[in-house]
């Protein structure tokens, strides 16, 4: 992946860390940062990122501006600068750091320096760029400063040797921060968070001391708890799972979550839970099954180190963070537990409504449960598939689809906004995108395919759907309709692929089921399908398919 990083300052030792796990650009002098983003023939857009990160430094910014007046008008113009650049390169995300500015001048006590109320203006510029523009985002580089001193951001010796305003260790945090960042738009995060209860949720237990007895509060001990809670709860308006898997008497946890004034969480913020006697073990993989979701997208929290060390061992592709000896430090517990597991840059409509929809597919599958007929169960689902050929409204989600998608996707291809948007471009390329909605919900965007048309063949690079809505068969309708739709083309043969990977397994066998022919298989276990159009294999059908393309 490709990325740019500049500065008014060196960033070199940066970059060298970046590297090891990306492409980034060096633009080869610190000091030209705004030429390099206005010259629209420089390296920099020839290298074309997708990703632009830039680290300013404001002593260095500001240096030789005697006044606020003067430095203001800097900020003007580097706003006037940023607002062409952000208009002129929509496809990119561009990152521009806040800023720390440092007082080391000699005044009199009574004498107040304006640099607190430069950053705040540069704030506010970056503000009004970031509601206006929506590729632009604040790289927050004052809350790493915030959080780690001054004194051990910056160093004097790295400066005065070598343009390196940061210490070791703030480069160090630069690095992980922008890394953090870039995974977020890869879309590589954890799905589920599940939780114990007792000293987890509240302090206490709630079988012995009863619900007026634990700790919940919204002062001293248990504060600690309700900030706790507070946050989980921010984490689950993201888009995450959240679930509970406690060893309880359920009776006694309903009366908390109902009764006790201090509970943050509410019953119905958690899509499934596990209050009983089990194994958490077993629990934990009965979630797995019923969420549809792998092992090795759920987080387990838990006070009890000796059932951590056992869900480790045992269930090792399930995250287990090391819970606080001091619960103090919950509220910083679980924020490192957000930024590691769980950070997000931005959240979509489906990411709003996830909780509902899988609480709607829970109900489903108990639905399927109670009848006798499997076909009689998706025919009152009364299931209805809108398809349209995807727009600029639509990248933000394929992309997401594209990057999260594991059991239900054929060939396990990863792309980002950018590439999204140059497919989109394309006038031999197709890509289209589907909702799904039945009598219990809403599941919105979770199906997408993207086609490319070379003269007398058609070849679908990928086929992908939400494991939301497996299990339906509506793989073989949205199949037909690509089917007709190249055909239509005057294309007769689409050719299609399966590429094995760790998750994919489900969907090994789809297209010999549905009457494609192999035609070659590599060494990597790559499978090339192709079929000849028109075909009259029959599909199953169970869903009101609507092409909204007309």
């Amino acid at each position: 992946m490709k990325i740019a990083l500049l500065s008014n300052v060196n960033v070199d030792l940066i970059i060298r860390n970046l590297n090891n796990y990306y492409n980034v650009y060096n633009s080869y002098g610190f000091g030209t940062w705004l030429q390099e983003l206005l010259d629209k023939n420089s390296g920099l857009y020839a290298y074309n990122p997708e990703l632009i990160f830039l680290l300013i430094d404001a002593k260095e910014l500001f240096r030789g501006k005697e006044t606020f007046d003067e430095c203001l008008n800097e900020i003007k113009q580097i706003e006037n600068i940023l607002e062409v650049v952000l208009i002129e390169n929509t496809e990119k995300l561009i990152f521009v750091s806040n800023i720390d500015y440092p007082e080391d001048n000699i005044y009199p006590y009574k004498k107040l320096s304006y640099n607190k109320i430069v950053e705040y203006e540069w704030l506010k510029m970056l503000k009004k760029l970031c509601d206006k523009y929506i590729n632009c985002y604040v790289l927050d580089i004052k809350s790493l400063i915030e959080q780690n001193g001054q004194k051990s951001f910056y160093s004097s010796k790295l400066w005065y040797v070598g343009g390196i305003p940061f210490s070791l260790k703030g480069i160090k945090l630069i690095s992980q921060h922008i890394n953090q960042i870039i995974l977020a738009y890869q879309g590589k995060r954890k799905k589920c968070l599940l939780v114990d209860l007792d000293n987890t949720l509240w302090g206490g237990v709630i079988g012995e001391d009863g619900i007026y007895g634990i700790e919940l509060s919204e002062f001293k001990e248990g504060g600690r708890y309700k900030d706790f809670q507070r946050l989980i709860k921010q984490i689950k308006d993201t888009g995450i799972i959240l679930g509970i898997v406690s060893k309880n008497n359920k009776d006694d946890v309903i009366e908390v979550f109902t009764k006790h004034e201090h509970m943050v969480l509410k019953e119905e913020d958690f899509v499934i839970t596990k209050i009983n006697w089990d194994n958490k073990i077993d629990n934990i993989k009965q979630i797995s099954v019923e969420l549809n979701i792998g092992l090795d997208s759920i987080v387990y929290i838990d006070d009890n180190e000796v059932e951590c060390e056992q869900i480790r061992h045992f269930l090792p592709d399930v995250t287990v963070p090391v819970f606080p000896k001091d619960t103090s430090a919950l509220p910083e517990f679980i924020n490192e537990v957000y930024k590691k597991y769980f950070f997000t840059l931005n959240v979509t409509d489906e990411d709003k409504n996830k909780s509902l929809m899988y609480k709607q597919n829970i109900e489903r599958q108990r639905m399927l449960n109670v009848v006798n007929n499997l076909e009689e169960f998706l025919y009152s689902l009364q299931t209805e598939i809108k398809v349209w050929k995807a727009t600029n409204n639509d990248v933000e989600r394929i992309a997401q689809l594209t990057q999260k998608t594991n059991q239900f996707n054929l060939t396990g291809h990863r792309y980002t906004i950018e590439e999204i948007k140059d497919m989109i471009k394309k006038e031999n390329v197709e890509v289209w995108i589907g909702s799904v909605k039945d009598k219990f919900g809403d599941n919105g965007k979770v199906i997408v395919w993207i086609i490319y048309f070379n003269d007398d063949i058609a070849e679908l690079d990928t086929f992908l759907m939400s494991c939301r809505v497996m299990g339906r068969f509506l793989e073989e309708q949205i199949i037909d309709f690509i089917e007709k739709k190249v055909y239509m083309k005057g294309i007769k043969k689409l050719r299609s692929y399966y590429i094995p990977t760790s998750k994919n397994l489900p969907v090994k066998d789809l297209f010999l089921k549905l009457g494609y022919s192999i035609t070659n298989i590599n060494e990597d276990g790559k499978v090339t399908y192709e079929i000849e159009l028109p075909t009259n294999n029959i599909r199953k059908s169970f869903a009101t398919l609507i092409d909204s393309e007309f």
